[in-house]
């Protein structure tokens, strides 16, 4: 049995409680950032911009990817907020470097065909995002390899792309537009489509089947994952429709 000193004691319980405390609050900000997401979430569809916007810049203090992004299309677009392109970027920055796999492939098409080109961080930001199943990822980084935009063409590396954009039913033969930095999402709208049907049927979606990934969706995955005791990321992929499939 072993036998503790007084002092070792004491720093025994200092450190418990200092990284007791440490955990619980980061648990609990958590906690609360999901609350302010899901609450921005439902005024941003209901079009109530400027509620949704103070959710999300409530969540974003707690450093959410979602909510950073969320702030950036706000900006963008000026839905809550007067429109600000500087303010706008620096949400998408912060976005992807919190590693949200839809401000990584914004910002990557910005460095292939901006002003400012950087092949080597675009590249970079996608195998990121693809890694997360990000379809666009996919798309980009096959183009990329294939034509040899930046890099020396490797016709290994577009079909493996090729393979993995197919999987997670993308129509890679149809025109990518080099404009993907005007922020168009890609996603295939089957593939969308047939994860709210099935979260619809299990009565996680309340909306209509339209193959448009919007917070709503998002929010239907989320609490999916929740319920059935999955991995929570929220995103759009094979891997969420076959779980969903099975139930």
């Amino acid at each position: 049995m072993i036998l503790l000193t007084k002092m070792q004691k004491i720093i025994f319980v200092i450190l418990f409680i200092l990284f007791g405390s440490s955990m619980q609050a980061s648990f609990f900000g958590d906690m609360k950032a999901s609350y302010h997401v899901q609450k921005g979430d439902e005024y941003y569809d209901s079009k109530q911009y400027i509620k949704a916007f103070n959710k999300y810049e409530e969540a974003a203090k707690a450093d959410s990817a979602y909510a950073y992004f969320q702030l950036f299309v706000m900006y963008k677009n000026g839905e809550g907020v007067q429109k600000d392109k500087y303010k706008a970027s620096s949400m998408l920055l912060k976005s992807s470097s919190l590693k949200y796999p839809m401000a990584e492939v914004i910002l990557a098409n910005r460095l292939l065909y901006g002003k400012k080109k950087d092949v080597k961080g675009a590249i970079r930001l996608l195998e990121d995002a693809a890694k997360q199943e990000n379809s666009i990822a996919y798309v980009d980084l096959y183009h990329i390899y294939k034509y040899g935009l930046g890099v020396k063409k490797d016709i290994a590396k577009a079909n493996g792309y090729y393979r993995l954009a197919k999987v997670n039913g993308f129509n890679i033969r149809r025109t990518l537009s080099k404009k993907a930095s005007n922020n168009r999402v890609l996603t295939n709208k089957n593939l969308i489509a047939n994860i709210q049907r099935g979260l619809k049927k299990l009565g996680f979606y309340k909306s209509k089947v339209d193959g448009i990934s919007g917070p709503m969706t998002r929010k239907a995955i989320t609490n999916f994952q929740k319920h059935y005791g999955y991995s929570v990321d929220s995103q759009i992929s094979t891997k969420i429709l076959e779980q969903i499939n099975s139930k």
